[in-house]
């Protein structure tokens, strides 16, 4: 049934919404400062308020469009990132990170968690990127990258 499970999210993969035309800052780079992105410059889809990312936390939603998790994450005050939470080896779903690191729970592929990059396969690609940026107090996801 896992295996079912993760071949479905596999297949959801890439349907994130496209950026919209007035891209802010951090748009594409999995990383916005927060500042300067006004409603007219948001980009993607409202996916939660910046006040329910604790610095140096983690907050799982729901990519827009595919419904996959993201996790988003704010290292340090004012500075975010978002990264799929679907392994790229088989498509379950990574644990929330832990000790610097996401951990897949199917085959024990490890992910860096402030980059994404593969540090322990059988996956070999690092777990995909979204631009995000900061419009008052909502953070939009863009583009799965």
């Amino acid at each position: 049934m896992a295996l079912l499970t993760g071949a479905g999210v596999a297949r959801t993969r890439g349907k994130a919404p496209a950026p919209s035309a007035g891209a802010g800052a951090g748009a594409g780079t999995g990383t916005g400062n927060g500042t300067g992105a006004g409603a007219a410059g948001a980009t993607g889809t409202a996916v939660a308020a910046a006040a329910a990312v604790p610095v140096g936390g983690v907050l799982r939603v729901s990519a827009p469009g595919s419904g996959d998790p993201v996790y988003l994450q704010q290292p340090k005050a004012g500075q975010y990132t978002a990264l799929s939470g679907v392994c790229t080896h088989s498509g379950c779903t990574v644990n929330p990170p832990k000790d610097g690191r996401f951990v897949c729970p199917c085959h024990n592929s490890c992910f860096d968690a402030g980059t994404g990059a593969v540090l322990q396969g059988p996956a070999t690609e690092a777990l995909a990127r979204f631009g995000i940026t900061r419009s008052g107090d909502q953070l939009h996801l863009g583009a799965e990258s």
